[in-house]
């Protein structure tokens, strides 16, 4: 693996058991789940992450809700919001 840095690095005890949780709900190893978090701060960087793939990302990111939602489809999403907001969201 010649293109992975291997380190060590020291966490705050809440953030590891924080994420150690995230990586066990999305079934994956903490470092895979280090990695992932890390590709969404640094898009741009992520490994296998083509020219055409950044340029889909700095498109999209530049989008709305309302560009890519019909009108009742946002107000489907703010009312399962307000829903979640205010706690009878939950199942």
């Amino acid at each position: 693996m010649e293109d992975t840095h291997r380190s060590q690095y020291r966490l705050p005890w809440a953030l590891y058991e924080a994420v150690k949780a995230a990586a066990e709900k999305n079934r994956r190893p903490l470092n895979a789940e280090l990695v992932a978090r890390l590709e969404t701060t640094f898009p741009q960087l992520s490994v296998g992450a083509s020219a055409e793939t950044h340029q889909l990302y700095d498109t999209v990111s530049k989008m709305t809700l309302a560009e890519v939602m019909t009108p009742a489809e946002l107000t489907t999403l703010a009312e399962r919001m307000v829903q979640i907001a205010s706690g009878r969201g939950t199942k």
